[in-house]
C-alpha cells in the first residue's frame, strides 16, 4: 500500500511540475531557455527511411535512412501543440525534386512533387516515449520521379513544416509503391 501511496504523490508531482512548465513557457523558445536553464536542452531531431516495393514482383528495395532539419515553424509547432493552441496536427507528407539544403527558415519544399496523408502518427512507450513515428504511403503511379527532397505539413495544401530532408535521388518509378517512415525523436 506505501508503494502506491508513494506512487500517486510522484504522479501528482510530476503532473504539477508539467503543468507549471507548460504555463510558463508559451513558446518554443521560452520552453528551451528553461530547460536549458536546469541544465539541459530540448532538440527535436529526426530521420526519413524510404521502402519501395515493386508492385508487379514484389522485389523490396531499400532507400535507407536519411536525417532532416526541423524547421522554425516545426519548432514553433511544437510549442503550440504543447500549450495546447490551434494550430492542426501534422496529418501529411510530401515529396519533391528540389535540390537546396534545407534550411531552418524554410516553409515549403523548393519543388513540390506529390503529397499524401499520414498512414499513421504513433507516440513510442517506456524508452522510446520520446519519440514520434509518421508513415505515409504513395501508390503504383503516385509521386513519380527523381525524388531529392521530404516534408511532414499539417495541411493538405501549405500549412506548418514540421521537418525537411533533402538527400541523394530516389528514383520512384511508376510501378513501385513506396513507404516513408519518418521518426522524430525529441531529446537533450
Amino acid at each position: 500500500m506505501k508503494v502506491k501511496s508513494i506512487f500517486n504523490r510522484c504522479r501528482a508531482a510530476v503532473f504539477f511540475f508539467c503543468s507549471a512548465v507548460l504555463l510558463v513557457c508559451s513558446s518554443w523558445t521560452n520552453l528551451k531557455e528553461y530547460f536549458t536553464a536546469l541544465g539541459g536542452s530540448v532538440k527535436p531531431i529526426g530521420r526519413v527511411h524510404f521502402l519501395f516495393v515493386d508492385e508487379a514482383t514484389g522485389a523490396v528495395r531499400d532507400g535507407g535512412w536519411h536525417p532532416n532539419l526541423v524547421t522554425t515553424a516545426g519548432k514553433n509547432h511544437i510549442a503550440d501543440q504543447l500549450s495546447g493552441r490551434t494550430q492542426a496536427a501534422m496529418s501529411h507528407m510530401a515529396v519533391g525534386t528540389g535540390t537546396t539544403a534545407a534550411l531552418a527558415s524554410d516553409t515549403a519544399l523548393q519543388t513540390e512533387l506529390d503529397r499524401n496523408e499520414l498512414d499513421s502518427v504513433v507516440q513510442g512507450t517506456d524508452s522510446d516515449a520520446n519519440k514520434i513515428t509518421y508513415t505515409c504511403t504513395w501508390a503504383a503511379g503516385d509521386g513519380t520521379g527523381a525524388l531529392t527532397e521530404a516534408a511532414i505539413f499539417n495541411s493538405p495544401s501549405a500549412g506548418q513544416m514540421l521537418c525537411r530532408s533533402v538527400y541523394p535521388v530516389k528514383n520512384k518509378e511508376t510501378g513501385e509503391s513506396m513507404v516513408l517512415t519518418w521518426v522524430l525523436t525529441i531529446s537533450s
